[in-house]
């Protein structure tokens, strides 16, 4: 069964360029449930300024390192979609 599906599904941890070309590439934000796609720092900086993340650079660094705020930043950021068959 895993042959099947090996060509599709990848194995163990990301790396720090791997989580931000995601974040840059498929980010978007969950403002009032609805899916807002990153534009600028300021959309960041609104939302977790408070616990010293201003930019995306910040917000990438605290997912990777899994710091003092990743629930507060990984909850701010919806789920990628990596396929879209619309």
């Amino acid at each position: 069964m895993i042959r099947l599906v090996e060509p599709y599904i990848t194995f163990g941890y990301p790396n720090k360029e791997t989580i931000a070309k995601l974040i840059y590439k498929r980010g978007f934000l969950k403002e009032d449930g609805a899916r807002i796609p990153i534009q600028t720092n300021e959309q960041i900086e609104k939302h977790l300024g408070k616990f010293g993340i201003i930019c995306v650079e910040d917000l990438i660094h605290e997912i990777v390192s899994c710091g003092p705020h990743f629930k507060e930043a990984n909850n701010l950021l919806w789920y990628f979609k990596l396929l879209n068959f619309q």
